[in-house]
């Protein structure tokens, strides 16, 4: 089955044809849809619908996007994008394209990419997944199937109390939720440059900005301590909330992926830095009878996964 998948993200909107298979894969990948500083839905609209336009030669669409997603395919809110409320796009999109009209299928981001990462591994066992990027995301996959509770859904991976102390605010109101701590936000605020040697003017604002993470990976490639001590700084509450999961599911693997995995493992390679640290505090923090599992393996289908899942979930017949 051919299905045009897309992935909305805070910044950017993925896209390729997916070849269902089996096996499954991108057999035509298509441009990046860049989104303003500050995303609006409305911004998503003039991106997605341009895209749609000609698209006949597929059986499906599937979106998998952030934000929280209902059993019917509602998008109940996404933080990351104003606007971005109560948006039920297997019935918005028809109304433009009347052809999409049973054809149209939405999972949140973290989910799919579970999805993909677990049929990929032959649907067997129990598979956690963290997806790490601005937030964190994810899920779990058990018994064949998703672990989607009931409406509307899970909180998510993201919103596991991993410290009690942090006054950083979550998005989903309380304080100590991993994604203030692990995700690719943290690694930013907690950049703490080294004083200069001396003494000398700089401008309020070269003193206040914060760098990217793009940024934050080139200086620590280049040596600079303070960029890879925020980076271990925020693996270290990953594992601890990865241990968590661990101690309770005794998961027979868990993934991560995401662009901040990505950009982790070029900052100083799979096994130090971020991930490092994370796979440090999980073996410390997993009870000792679960600590030979105590593993993070990358993910098999890295930045594509969200696309991958959303495609095969359409695929599956769960049309909404």
């Amino acid at each position: 089955m051919k299905v045009h998948a897309f992935d909305i993200g805070a910044s950017a909107i993925k896209q390729a044809i997916v070849d269902t298979g089996p096996p499954c894969a991108i057999s035509v990948p298509l441009p990046v849809l860049r989104l303003p500083p500050k995303p609006t839905f409305h911004a998503v609209l003039e991106r997605l619908f341009p895209a749609l336009t000609g698209t006949v030669d597929v059986d499906r669409v599937a979106i998998a996007t952030t934000g929280a997603v209902d059993v019917d395919g509602t998008v109940i809110r996404a933080e990351a994008i104003q606007g971005y409320t109560r948006v039920h796009w297997p019935s918005l999109l028809p109304g433009v394209f009347p052809d999409l009209r049973g054809r149209v299928h939405v999972v949140n981001d973290g989910a799919a990419a579970t999805w993909a990462e677990y049929q990929r591994r032959g649907r067997t066992g129990t598979h956690v997944h963290f997806a790490l990027g601005s937030g964190i995301g994810g899920g779990i996959a058990l018994g064949g199937q998703l672990a989607l509770g009931a409406p509307p859904g899970p909180a998510g991976l993201g919103h596991i109390l991993v410290d009690p102390a942090s006054t950083v605010r979550c998005s989903c109101t309380r304080t100590g939720c991993v994604e203030t701590l692990a995700g690719a936000r943290a690694v930013r605020r907690g950049y703490q440059p080294s004083p200069p040697a001396a003494p000398r003017r700089t401008s309020t604002a070269t003193r206040t900005r914060v760098p990217t993470v793009a940024e934050l990976v080139h200086k620590t490639q280049h040596g600079d301590p303070a960029a890879r001590r925020t980076f271990e700084a925020a693996g270290y509450w990953l594992g601890t909330a990865a241990a968590t999961v661990l101690n309770i599911l005794a998961p027979d693997v868990i993934t991560i992926g995401g662009g901040l995995a990505q950009a982790a493992a070029s900052a100083t390679g799979p096994d130090s830095g971020y991930l490092g640290a994370a796979q440090q505090a999980l073996r410390q923090r997993a009870v000792p009878r679960l600590a030979d599992r105590a593993v993070l393996t990358p993910a098999a289908y890295g930045p594509d996964g969200p696309l991958i899942g959303a495609a095969l979930l359409a695929a599956s017949g769960n049309d909404t």
